[in-house]
């Protein structure tokens, strides 16, 4: 890479730390997504969706990861949930909560 830093122009400005937690995060985010749904949902009347789920806990808020796989897609998150309000009234995070 550092071989190739002559050839940007002089004109060139890097992104701004907004622009990279900003419009390209949500742009790679984007990105990201339509190539996962894309593999995920390739050849799925063929060998069918796995749905999958996992509680975790980050910094103390309980979090619940819904997971699908595919024919030609492994592993693909695709939503994280919050779970405080289950856990804030008692709830555990057991297999009857995150199939539901």
């Amino acid at each position: 890479m550092i071989k190739n830093a002559r050839f940007v122009p002089v004109t060139y400005v890097p992104p701004s730390r907004k622009d990279i937690g900003g419009r390209l995060l949500i742009e790679n985010y984007n990105i990201h997504m339509t190539e996962t749904t894309s593999k995920l949902l390739q050849d799925a009347e063929l060998f069918g969706l796995t749905a999958m789920g996992d509680g975790t806990t980050i910094c103390k808020y309980p979090l619940t990861n819904v997971l699908f796989a595919g024919g030609h897609e492994h592993q693909a998150l695709i939503d994280v949930i919050d779970s405080s309000n289950h856990m804030a009234i008692g709830g555990v995070k057991d297999a009857r909560y995150i199939a539901s």
